[in-house]
């Protein structure tokens, strides 16, 4: 497990909106194969798990993606990609990415204050 002291407010920010990036990216990607026959569901690993992986890098590194067995079901042709679910993981990963932005810029603009910068 990921030790959240180690790493300041913007790191964690900054790690979190990378990760959201890259979720969106399997979410896309997805929904693009969604009718191509033997796709497979394709979804990137936790949040603690990019975390630890990424350890004390100053660089974001991209999460790892990897196919997981069918969320919902699957077609006859063997296409595990379900657009209802895929749908509401974009929405719901734009709005923790949105979230995330908005703690990030509130944070920045915070520091400029304190610094007499505002």
């Amino acid at each position: 497990m990921m030790n959240f002291e180690s790493l300041n407010l913007f790191q964690l920010a900054s790690r979190r909106l990378q990760w959201l990036s890259d979720k969106q990216r399997a979410v896309s990607e997805n929904i693009a194969n969604a009718d191509v026959a033997g796709y497979r569901l394709r979804e990137v690993q936790s949040f603690d798990s990019y975390l630890d992986a990424a350890g004390f890098s100053p660089i974001s590194p991209e999460a790892e993606v990897s196919q997981v067995e069918a969320g919902w079901g699957s077609t006859i042709s063997g296409n595990t990609v379900v657009m209802e679910e895929q749908v509401l993981e974009a929405t719901n990963t734009q709005s923790q990415y949105r979230l995330a932005s908005n703690l990030y810029r509130k944070a920045h603009e915070m520091v400029l204050s304190v610094a007499g910068n505002r």
